[in-house]
C-alpha cells in the first residue's frame, strides 16, 4: 500500500473597505467575524479526494492597522487520547491581511489524507499596531473532521483442491473475502505458481475463485495471496499472503 502524502491548497480572502463601484444606496459590507470553522470534510476510498478545508476569519480592529492570522493542522488517530500537531505546508506560518481591509477570511484546504484519523485547525489571531506592535491575540478551534477508512480490504478465506484430468495439475478453490468498506477493484490471485484473474469485489462479499496450477504435495504448505501483485489500495495490506496445508489427499 503506498501512503498519500499531504497537500495544502490555501486560497486568501480579504475584505476591502471599498471593492467595486456599487450604486449609492447600497449598504457597506459588514466585516467578518471572529471565528473557526470547518467549511468541507470529504470522506472516500481514494486518498486524493479526501478533503479537509478550514476557515478562519477576523474583522479589523481600530488602533490596530495590521492584521494577522495563523493556522496549525492537528491529528488524532483512534485510540490516542491527545491531538498530534502536524507539519504542513502552509501551516504554523503567520498570514498578513492587505493595508485599509474590514477584515480578514483565509481558507487552508487539505487533501490526501492519510486514515483513519480526524483532523482539526487550531487557527490564531493577532492585531499589531503599525510599528509592530501587538495589541490583542485570539484563538479558536475549527469542529474536527473525521476521516475513517473506506478502503477495501481483501482476505483468502478457505482452500480446496482436486487433481486437474491432467496429471500433475490440480484445481485449486480459494474463497476471497472483501471485509473493508468499499469495493475492491480488478485484483489478481494466486496459488502456488498459478493465478486468476479476478474482475472486482463489492464490500461485504466473498467469491470463490478457481485456479489450475500443479499439484502440491499432500501435508506440505502451499502459499496463497490475493492482490497478489498489489493494484488495490487497501485498508490492511499485511493479511493478504497465508501459508495452508495443501489440501490434497494422500492416496
Amino acid at each position: 500500500m503506498r501512503r498519500s502524502l499531504i497537500l495544502v491548497a490555501a486560497v486568501l480572502f480579504a475584505l476591502p473597505a471599498a471593492t467595486a463601484p456599487v450604486a449609492a444606496a447600497a449598504a457597506p459590507a459588514e466585516p467578518p467575524k471572529l471565528g473557526a470553522v470547518l467549511e468541507t470534510c470529504t470522506t472516500s476510498a481514494l486518498p486524493a479526494a479526501r478533503i479537509a478545508a478550514f476557515v478562519g476569519s477576523m474583522p479589523a480592529r481600530a488602533h490596530a492597522p495590521r492584521m494577522q492570522m495563523r493556522f496549525d493542522l492537528e491529528r488524532r488517530r483512534p485510540g490516542e487520547q491527545h491531538w498530534r500537531r502536524l507539519q504542513a505546508k502552509g501551516f504554523g506560518v503567520w498570514e498578513r491581511a492587505r493595508p485599509k481591509v474590514a477584515g480578514l477570511v483565509f481558507t487552508r484546504r487539505v487533501t490526501g489524507l492519510p486514515v483513519p484519523a480526524t483532523y482539526r485547525a487550531l487557527v490564531r489571531f493577532r492585531w499589531l499596531t503599525a510599528d509592530g506592535t501587538t495589541v490583542r491575540r485570539a484563538h479558536a478551534r475549527t469542529p474536527a473532521c473525521r476521516q475513517p477508512d473506506l478502503r477495501p480490504n481483501l482476505v483468502p478465506g478457505e482452500l480446496a483442491a482436486a487433481l486437474d484430468a491432467q496429471p500433475g495439475l490440480a484445481v485449486y478453490t480459494l474463497v476471497v473475502r472483501n471485509t473493508g468498506r468499499s469495493a475492491a477493484s480488478p485484483f489478481s490471485v494466486t496459488v502456488g505458481p498459478g493465478s486468476a484473474e479476478v474482475a472486482g469485489l463489492p464490500a461485504g462479499e466473498q467469491r470463490a475463485v478457481s485456479i489450475v496450477a500443479p499439484a502440491c504435495v499432500p501435508l506440505l504448505a502451499i502459499v496463497v495471496r490475493v492482490d497478489a501483485d498489489r493494484r488495490v489500495e487497501e485498508s490492511e495490506e499485511r493479511g493478504n499472503g497465508s501459508r495452508r496445508q495443501c489440501p490434497l489427499v494422500l492416496g
